[in-house]
């Protein structure tokens, strides 16, 4: 089983190979899935802020802010999932940056939350966390949704081909390291001179 286990990690290298290979050739597609992984992010995003919210005692502000920050992460991750695969990439582009603001959105609401959950003496760091990743999401869609987020998009399937190419590399050598390490049992016979 274990001499196979080089196989295996050829197999995932090229794998990898071939996700960085359709990254740069089906950049459309490839932003296509993105988006909606964003989209089913936010959908998450805005459930756990529903079904968490009665966890903490929030002040009315912050309960109807929690309201809103999840009602609007479920919205707008709904459209997400949904309007990439129904429309043509002008209304997607314009998407992005209603995403790139309910992420903003959604990380002053959390970050305001934060405020108040670290007054009551309760572990805030979680909703800092989560604000700071929605904050630099929602920078990067507004920054580089197109010209930019293409090189981001290359960039990135250049790194994911590496990171394959290095896989599959490192799997030639294990199998090469093993078969140099395989024991070979001879018979010898110990002559003692006089």
């Amino acid at each position: 089983m274990k001499s196979k286990k080089w196989l295996g990690q050829l197999l995932i290298g090229l794998v990898i190979v071939a996700a960085g290979v359709f990254i740069l050739v089906k950049t459309e597609s490839f932003l296509q899935i993105f988006v909606i992984i964003l989209g089913l992010a936010a959908i998450i995003n805005g459930s756990l802020a529903l079904i968490s919210m009665n966890r903490y005692a929030f002040g009315k502000y912050n309960r109807n802010a929690t309201i809103v920050k999840g009602i609007l992460g479920l919205v707008v991750g709904v459209l997400a999932v949904v309007l990439p695969l129904a429309t043509a990439e002008a209304t997607w582009m314009i998407f992005i940056y209603i995403l790139a603001g309910q992420m903003l959105i959604s990380a002053f609401i959390t970050l305001v939350a934060s405020a108040s959950v670290h007054q009551q003496k309760l572990a805030a760091t979680p909703m800092v966390q989560e604000a700071l990743v929605n904050l630099v999401l929602a920078v990067i869609l507004f920054l580089f949704p197109r010209s930019l987020g293409t090189l981001l998009i290359n960039v990135l399937g250049i790194i994911v081909i590496a990171v394959g190419a290095t896989i599959g590399g490192l799997a030639f050598y294990e199998r090469k390291k093993r078969d140099l390490q395989a024991v070979v049992e001879v018979e010898a016979e110990v002559v003692e001179e006089e």
